[in-house]
């Protein structure tokens, strides 16, 4: 297998990269290796679908058992995010000492022990937290984990796709696991006196516990299913490269991506392994190991590559998208939705969430990364304007708490708007932003610092996440329509970044990632 000129350049805004020559055809046979190994690795999508079931679950229990002050039992509730940013940032690094597969399997097996120890914690906060460091570095080695050992993996061809897969896992864990813990608590009796329902005791095969310790018990079955799978897979051709089992790891690529040119894939996985490049000498000197390979060489300086890595996973979670349902409620109760029609409320945001993903996974490959992101931030951005202009001017009404909230249900025009603009702005993101700024994570890094540079992304991305949780209640309570017009600036900011700084990756194979990599910024387009 060749590759082009470095000089070559692709077409259309951006970075300077190499273009792709017509794409090797993978036999059907490698294709569905590649999909099942790239399924395997998904399952940690299903699995935080499966975690946000249970917390979901247990909250009202925990407060009833322990006594838990109101922000107490919000700060247990996303201690998992804190701890996840340590898993994320421990995993990409480890993963280069003991291999991808390796962390998926360490991930597995906390997830089984931490949750059934969770569902046994009795009246006790502190032994919920300390479940919950593990179960949180859980969730993230191995949401992290993924996307790496997915583009290590498969097709050039048809990586976005797979690894998109993971996004779309979530999307239905979510749904799915969600309609598991209303079954639970719809299968409760009621509970005694003033007790919440996760508190009643249910039978299941002649055992007795109460809901919310059978809806951990749940997440373990969840994280055996993850382990069987990750026992099945192999281990990623570039690890194994990099650790002399170079035999081992022509049979992987022969089985997942074809064996055509499978012996010079495996001479140019080596070079790039050393810092050689797709058209380069390798030299071992040149370049640090571990996280020494994220500076310039010669300085204490990240490399542009990385600090490109850090933009997209902070972006991805400070758009909003984990505080944007806050009046996902109010704005649904203004065209009849009321409090106890929550799953009629799910399915909408679930079709259009589903319906979006598709259409990423079938265009990522096709059209490319960088458009995607495009459209997904010009999107993003247009539907908080609108959002943010709606609740600035809509009528205020008080609030129990003090200050004022918007009022919807009194504007059903501006109820309608909200919605359509709600429904753009999840459709935009579960399409784009959501699962294509981890397919970048996982391939645009050279093979010589994916590990490392994952690690860093994960853990930006996680911390990202809970910096989001913890002052959008802030915020809200200050001005919701101001808040809305914050993230708004933020998802205009991720239009210049895209313009200006993520490269193009479709079709190209990891190892030319390191013509990426060194293509100083004067010489982009």
């Amino acid at each position: 297998m060749t590759h082009p000129d470095p000089s070559t350049t692709s077409a259309g805004p951006g970075p300077d990269v190499p273009a792709p020559e017509a794409t090797p055809v993978v036999p059907r046979a490698a294709r569905r290796r590649a999909l099942g190994a790239a399924l395997a690795a998904s399952i940690s999508g299903l699995m935080f679908g499966w975690d946000a079931m249970s917390l979901n679950v247990i909250k009202n229990a925990l407060a009833f058992h322990t006594g838990a002050s109101t922000g107490m039992l919000g700060f247990a509730v996303a201690f998992g995010v804190l701890t996840a940013v340590l898993g994320a940032f421990l995993a990409g690094r480890l993963s280069d000492r003991i291999g991808r597969r390796a962390i998926m399997i360490v991930a597995a097996i906390l997830f089984i022990v931490s949750s059934v120890g969770t569902a046994f914690v009795g009246d006790s906060m502190a032994m919920f937290l300390f479940w919950r460091v593990f179960s949180g570095m859980a969730m993230g080695a191995a949401m992290t984990i993924a996307p790496a050992y997915v583009s290590e993996t498969s097709p050039a061809s048809m990586r976005g796709m797979l690894v998109s897969l993971r996004q779309f896992m979530l999307i239905i864990g979510l749904f799915v696991c969600g309609l598991l813990g209303d079954a639970m608590l719809g299968a409760a009796p009621a509970p005694e006196g003033d007790a919440p329902l996760s508190t009643s005791q249910l039978s299941l095969v002649g055992i007795h516990l109460e809901v919310w310790q059978w809806a951990f018990l749940s997440v373990a079955l969840g994280g055996v299913i993850y382990l069987v799978a990750s026992l099945l897979i192999p281990e990623s051709p570039r690890f194994l490269i990099a650790h002399g089992r170079t035999d081992q790891a022509r049979s992987v690529l022969a089985r997942t991506v074809g064996e055509e040119g499978v012996d010079q894939r495996v001479e140019e996985i080596a070079r790039s392994l050393t810092g050689g490049g797709s058209g380069q000498q390798g030299d071992s000197g040149r370049r640090g190991s571990g996280f020494r390979s994220l500076l310039v060489p010669g300085t204490s300086r990240l490399q542009r590559i990385v600090w490109v890595g850090i933009g997209l996973a902070a972006l991805q979670q400070l758009v909003g998208i984990n505080a944007i349902f806050y009046y996902a409620t109010t704005i649904f109760a203004t065209i009849g939705f009321g409090e106890q029609d929550a799953l009629k409320q799910t399915l909408v945001l679930t079709a259009v969430k589903v319906v979006a993903i598709i259409l990423g996974m079938l265009l990522v490959d096709r059209v490319g990364r960088r458009p995607l992101l495009l459209w997904g931030s010009i999107s993003m951005f247009a539907a908080l304007v609108v959002t943010a202009i709606i609740m600035l001017t809509a009528p205020q009404v008080a609030q129990d708490g003090g200050g004022t909230a918007p009022d919807l249900a009194s504007s059903p025009v501006l109820g309608i708007l909200a919605l359509l603009a709600l429904c753009l702005y999840v459709g935009a993101y579960a399409g784009t932003w959501g699962p294509i700024m981890w397919v970048l994570i996982g391939e645009m890094f050279p093979n010589r610092m994916r590990g490392a540079a994952t690690s860093v992304a994960g853990g930006v991305e996680w911390a990202s996440n809970f910096a989001v949780t913890l002052t959008f209640p802030v915020l809200a309570a200050w001005s919701i329509g101001t808040t809305y017009a914050v993230y708004a600036l933020i998802a205009l900011a991720s239009i210049l970044f895209v313009l200006k700084l993520v490269p193009e990756t479709k079709n190209l194979e990891l190892e030319q990632m390191d013509d990426i990599a060194d293509t100083p910024a004067a010489a982009r387009g």
